[in-house]
């Protein structure tokens, strides 16, 4: 794909440049944790999980480079195990100059459900493994009150077959897919907090196979056109909102494409190292996943707030709210969650933390509890 030699390009300038950097820190942890989820569908089942992970980090005057990986290794009160995740990445900025930034990330993950997962048949023995790969490289251009940044980015979607408990299988080829697209995004600073911004979008979505249900591929163009503002006070707050027109063009002319509005936006408030604040809106457009030939919107909500107590004591909270509304049919489902928790730190290099989890869906009607409790050893 084109983004995979734009984040060549900004990853490969960073490692041509390893004279400027050098090893800020390596860190590591290996966690330990156990959580009971009661579900009104599913009944209730333990799991115990087990977290390595592990970062290094480079740095130098002009450019930074993180490196991560990690995993979580799955076991059931049966004593089934199974590799629910393991992930890695790369993350890199390099200045050339005093107006020109790249900056570019490589995302890689292999996960696998619980077998009574939201979304699987009723009777999985074992559910599908999914891959996922992201690739995105950047250049931004400052020229004074404006700015221009250029995107390129790519992802591979790859999912495994599903295993019945007769042990017949379910081939989900149709749902591997490649992507790929650019975004222009021009900015013009009003005030020295305040700017605005136009940013134009195209992409293409090639799947692997046809739609069983229609024997038709269900690849598209979808281009975006959005217009926004944002407002930085320092380190303190950062804020974005976005709306604009997205269009689905698929390639089958039997296929109806389809259009709708769409809307971004995001919030970081910080005012101490004691208080963290998170928020975001996302709206996406695509092929849906219920209805055959059918086109999902979908809208995502989510907020995450910290406060650090003293040194030893940081408080947690969350809640999420999505919605998937299919526009042909004018059907729609989605669901709502809220949680909160702790970290304790009881020695330099242990931390404990407990969490409880709420989230409720609908259709099928659901309510889901999620308590965890857990110890991670870190550097």
């Amino acid at each position: 794909m084109r983004a995979s030699v734009a984040i060549g390009l900004a990853v490969g300038t960073l490692c041509g440049a390893a004279p400027a950097l050098a090893q800020e820190g390596l860190d590591w942890s290996l966690g330990l944790r156990g959580s009971y989820i009661s579900s009104s569908l599913s009944g209730g089942h333990a799991e115990t999980v087990l977290t390595p992970e592990a970062a290094l980090v480079l740095g130098g005057e002009a450019g930074t480079l993180r490196l991560s990986a990690g995993s979580a290794l799955a076991f059931d009160s049966d004593g089934q195990g199974r590799v629910a995740d393991i992930h890695g990445g790369a993350e890199g900025s390099y200045r050339l100059g005093a107006t020109t930034l790249l900056d570019g990330e490589l995302r890689l993950g292999l996960t696998q459900a619980r077998p009574d997962a939201s979304g699987l048949p009723a009777n999985t023995l074992h559910a599908p493994l999914l891959f996922d790969g992201t690739a995105r490289g950047s250049v931004t251009q400052d020229l004074g009150r404006v700015d221009v940044t250029a995107t390129l980015a790519g992802a591979r979607h790859s999912e495994g077959k599903t295993t019945l408990d007769d042990l017949t299988t379910l081939d989900n080829t149709d749902q591997s897919n490649w992507q790929g697209g650019a975004t222009l995004r021009v900015g013009y600073e009003l005030t020295p907090l305040l700017a605005a911004f136009v940013e134009g979008e195209a992409s293409v979505q090639k799947f692997d196979a046809p739609d069983p249900a229609l024997a038709r591929f269900l690849d598209g163009r979808t281009y975006q056109l959005r217009g926004g503002a944002s407002y930085r006070q320092g380190s303190v707050i950062a804020a974005e909102a976005s709306v604009g027109r997205a269009w689905l063009d698929y390639v089958d002319p039997a296929l109806t494409d389809r259009q709708s509005w769409v809307y971004n936006a995001s919030l970081t408030v910080q005012p101490d190292e004691t208080v963290s604040l998170t928020g975001g809106f996302e709206t996406s457009i695509g092929p849906s996943g219920d209805i055959a030939g059918d086109t999902d919107v979908r809208y995502a909500l989510s907020g995450a707030a910290r406060y650090r107590v003293n040194p030893w004591l940081t408080l947690r909270g969350s809640a999420g709210w999505d919605r998937k509304v299919t526009l042909g049919a004018k059907t729609a489902s989605g669901g709502y969650e809220a949680g909160g928790g702790f970290d304790l730190q009881t020695a330099r290099h242990v931390v404990w933390s407990a969490d409880y989890l709420y989230r409720h869906e609908a259709p099928p009607q659901s309510d889901t509890h999620t308590v965890t409790v857990g110890v991670r050893l870190q550097k």
